[in-house]
């Protein structure tokens, strides 16, 4: 089993001999308490991007308000308009934003721990 034939020349890398940290059960179950407790997702980027659609609302209202009126500054509509775009594009960017933060800290963090199962499982204990 030990001898592969190829039709190519090949290398086969022989595995490394790898060292084992030896360490306590109480330590490893602190551990997983302590990464079970990892800071759950802020969700700042939600909050700043519903500021942000706030704005984007009230200049769509602003907007439809100046339709109304005959007598406004030349520079009011184009401001305006800017408002409009640049709250809308912010807005949109921090949800994309705080969805993908908020998926690469759940991630890791049930990752570690699924991993800290697995090499649960793979010793056998006495209980």
């Amino acid at each position: 089993m030990n001898d592969f034939k190829f039709t190519q020349d090949y290398f086969v890398y022989k595995n490394k001999k790898e060292g084992v940290f030896p360490i306590k059960e109480s330590d490893w179950k602190r551990l997983k308490r302590i990464i079970g407790q990892i800071i759950p997702h802020e969700r700042i980027f939600q909050i700043f991007s519903s500021v942000f659609f706030g704005i984007f609302a009230s200049s769509i209202f602003s907007l439809i308000a100046f339709q109304a009126t005959t007598k406004i500054e030349n520079w009011v509509k184009p401001v305006t308009w800017s408002i409009c775009l640049v709250s809308l594009i912010l807005a949109v960017s921090l949800l994309i934003l705080d969805k993908r933060h908020k998926g690469i800290i759940t991630l890791s963090t049930k990752d570690v721990l699924t991993d800290m199962s697995e090499i649960e499982k793979s010793f056998e204990r006495d209980e």
